[in-house]
Order: structure tokens, then C-alpha cells, then sequence
């Protein structure tokens, strides 16, 4: 004789959806979601400061942003910004007036592109050859150092 089936009463499938759940029903899939959240959120982080932050490229980047200001300065014609970005040595053996002279004596700047980038410890050489209005172009060398709390020009800051 086959087993009968039970029946069921509405009372016990009341019962059955009405109980609360426990406290470890509750928090183990919250914890696991936490942690699992955690660990990509450090793991992103992570990843992302080593190659927002690494110690050889934001050196490197201050020093081409610097030339990019430099001689943007000098395209629009901002001489004392661009002497603001010397450094404390150039500054002191080339006065404010006589680097606006000897840059307005020469060909205006029009455009430039940076050709390579030199690191010698904390000192970077960067060839930027430039290019004034007639389509005529000269290659510079100018040195980038840190000065002051930032990358400033240094050397001759005007091409021969």
C-alpha cells in the first residue's frame, strides 16, 4: 500500500513562509557581499595607484608639462610667465628685462614638438625642436630641474 500524501493545512504553509529568518541567514550573505566588495574596491585601488603613481612616469610628466607651459608662453607672447618658469640659477644670471629683449629680438615661436626626453638623476634634457611663423624650425635642448617645488627651466633658455 502506497504511503498516503499529507495533506496540508493553510496553517502550516502559513507557518512555513512566516518564519523570521535567523540571525546567521541574515548575515552571511551580507558579509560575503562586503568582503567580495572590499577586495575589489582594494584591489582597484591598487591597480590604479601604481599606474597613476609610479615613481619613474610623474617626474617625467611634470617635466614635459613644464616645457608645454614654457613654450606656450612664448607662442603667445607671455614673456614674463615664461621667465617666472625659470630656474633660481637662470634667473639669477639673466634678468627679467634683458630674456623678454632677447626673446622678442628673435623669430616669433608658432608651434613646437618635443622630440625626446633625457632623465640624468633629477635633471631631464628635452630636445624640442621649434618652428616659428615662416615654417623655419631649430632644434633646442632645454634642461628641466626641480627648483622652488617645481620643474622649472634651467640653462639657456633661449636657442642660439
Amino acid at each position: 500500500m502506497a504511503p498516503r500524501a499529507r495533506n496540508r493545512s493553510r496553517s502550516d504553509s502559513v507557518a512555513a513562509v512566516a518564519r523570521p529568518w535567523t540571525d546567521q541567514e541574515v548575515r552571511r550573505p551580507l558579509v560575503t557581499v562586503a568582503a567580495l566588495t572590499l577586495a575589489l574596491l582594494l584591489g582597484g585601488l591598487g591597480i590604479g595607484g601604481f599606474f597613476l603613481f609610479r615613481p619613474d612616469q610623474e617626474p617625467e610628466a611634470a617635466a614635459r608639462i613644464a616645457i608645454d607651459s614654457f613654450v606656450q608662453r612664448l607662442i603667445v607672447g607671455n614673456y614674463g610667465g615664461a621667465y617666472d618658469q625659470l630656474c633660481s640659477d637662470t634667473r639669477q644670471r639673466l634678468d627679467r628685462e634683458q630674456f623678454a629683449a632677447d626673446i622678442g629680438g628673435r623669430p616669433a615661436v608658432r608651434s613646437y614638438q618635443i622630440d625626446k626626453i633625457e632623465k640624468s638623476g633629477r635633471t631631464f634634457s628635452i630636445s624640442v625642436t621649434l618652428a616659428d611663423p615662416s615654417g623655419a624650425s631649430e632644434a633646442h635642448v632645454y634642461r628641466v630641474v626641480e627648483d622652488r617645488g617645481s620643474w622649472r627651466i634651467c640653462g639657456d633658455p633661449i636657442p642660439a
